[in-house]
């Protein structure tokens, strides 16, 4: 059964139940079905072939999120735009794509995208969610083209999240998606659920943005399993807890800087009393931030770690290994999912190094290309004797001080434990006598003041003297992706600025 033809089947045995949910605003599987005769139907009468990659504006409300499920429905390639961006920007990239058709809500086709749409020759397409149905509606026909074609084997493009350089688009392929969406499919054990297609009633909560990983994976994974999802706009901390005693979720999805934002708020362990476990990724979490989340709601923190490559999890911590190595191996990702392998190797020689040794993290995976080919990461890792994975840092993240070797993460972790911090980056910068040294970004919490002569004894007492960052910048808001991590890029332009 193709992911086509298995979201159709979903939709039908879905039926009336809710699919989708904003606000209270909804979208039925039916609605969702509906919505896929309706795109299909219109892109055949435009004569927009199914060798045509179909752009979608994506953002986490109703018309995105129903329209990638409709567009996959109908057979179509997605290629995701994020619209949460200026409108020039978009704008300037629908000019460079070349689509035959590019589908979004009412709100996101703005002026500036319809006048480049029309002159690059691309059929614009208004998604409508009110009344529990999701139509569309062309708006004007495909230009003379050429257009960009679907590539070969490949269901969605998506772009990295950007936090170390410039976005590029990857095409995913169907088979490393259906590949990833059965390996998805697991309790809390760690073993794959078989089973025929039955609706699910404990709903995701997602506030991961459509157009990162993280979202497009829940999105599809949800449908696979015909599970509501509950969309969010993006993260409140209010709003999640509400949402948690409303729908009394089994599991729950929060990277740390979610994590770190529930644990400073309000909620309590009777909001959390359903969930079973929490499963964090997406970034490094500090040790003594999941160990405090775990303590004060009585929930499991499992952590896991993947790429936008990878469509998914290369290894995670499962319940059973929670309760065995839970105390022994903090720190630690995981272990390696199944048709995954793993090695760390040296980054100069290549060469496979000894278990517990420090160095580049590689992988195979049967998902793609059948595992033929070692991906090489940009991740600095080790694994230990029972094959338990341990992410240590970036291989660009070194800072090297006058010789000696810091890891600019790690220092970065340890303010993020000082009262007041809400998020924290350390990057290197140029110094005439010792080469390169540490400085730190901070960004507190609305409201809060932060002491930089206090953080700095804080980060003294906690740290070897070489790794103490040499200043400390207080700004309201540190730059981010549109998957809510800090974009380095911009971090080092706003540097630029404050050290001019």
């Amino acid at each position: 059964m193709t992911i086509a033809e298995h979201i159709c089947e979903v939709t039908r045995v879905g039926g009336d139940r809710v699919a989708i949910d904003l606000d209270g605003t909804t979208l039925s599987w039916t609605a969702l079905g509906d919505g896929i005769d309706a795109i299909g139907r219109l892109l055949g009468e435009a004569g927009v072939g199914e060798d045509k990659a179909i752009g979608l504006l994506g953002r986490n409300r109703l018309e995105p999120v129903g329209s990638f499920i409709a567009l996959l429905g109908a057979g179509r390639a997605v290629l995701l735009v994020n619209a949460v961006r200026p409108p020039a920007l978009i704008a300037e990239e629908v000019a460079e794509l070349n689509l035959a058709a590019l589908v979004g809500g009412a709100a996101d086709l703005t002026p500036e995208l319809l006048a480049a749409a029309g002159e690059a020759g691309t059929m614009t397409i208004r998604a409508d969610a009110q009344g529990g149905r999701l139509g569309f509606e062309a708006l004007g026909t495909p230009g003379e083209g050429p257009f960009r074609e679907r590539q070969a084997g490949a269901l969605i493009e998506i772009q990295t999240s950007g936090t170390t350089g410039k976005p590029k688009r990857i095409p995913i392929s169907e088979r490393t998606i259906a590949d990833s969406l059965r390996d998805g499919v697991r309790n809390a054990k760690g073993a794959v659920e078989q089973g025929r297609i039955q609706p699910k009633g404990s709903p995701t909560l997602m506030f991961g943005p459509l157009v990162h990983t993280s979202g497009t994976f829940n999105t599809l994974m949800s449908v696979f399993e015909v599970r509501p999802v509950v969309l969010f706009e993006k993260f409140d901390p209010d709003k999640y807890r509400d949402a948690l005693v409303r729908y009394r979720p089994k599991f729950a999805a929060l990277p740390p800087t979610a994590l770190k934002m529930m644990l400073d708020s309000g909620a309590t362990r009777e909001d959390f009393s359903s969930v079973r476990a929490v499963r964090a990724g997406t970034a490094p979490l500090p040790v003594d931030l999941q160990i405090a989340f775990e303590e004060k709601f009585g929930v499991p923190v499992l952590t896991t770690y993947g790429a936008t490559e990878f469509m998914g999890v290369v290894t995670s911590w499962t319940l059973d290994d929670h309760r065995t190595h839970g105390a022994a191996k903090r720190g630690s990702v995981g272990r390696v999912s199944k048709g995954v392998r793993v090695r760390i190797v040296d980054p100069a020689t290549g060469e496979e190094v000894a278990t517990g040794e420090q160095g580049v993290l590689e992988a195979k995976l049967d998902r793609i290309d059948g595992g033929r080919e070692w991906i090489r990461t940009t991740d600095l890792a080790r694994l230990d004797e029972d094959g338990f994975l341990y992410i240590v840092g970036r291989a660009d993240d070194a800072i090297i001080r006058g010789g000696f070797k810091i890891m600019a993460g790690k220092v970065g972790e340890v303010l993020l434990g000082f009262p007041g911090v809400h998020d924290a980056i350390v990057l290197g910068r140029p110094d005439e006598r010792l080469g390169e040294v540490p400085v730190a970004v901070v960004e507190p919490y609305p409201g809060a003041e932060v002491d930089v002569a206090a953080l700095r004894g804080f980060a003294k007492q906690r740290l070897t003297p070489y790794e103490v960052p040499v200043r400390f910048h207080i700004v309201e808001k540190l730059p981010r992706t549109v998957s809510d991590k800090v974009a380095r890029p911009e971090v080092r332009k706003l540097l630029d600025s404050l050290e001019a």
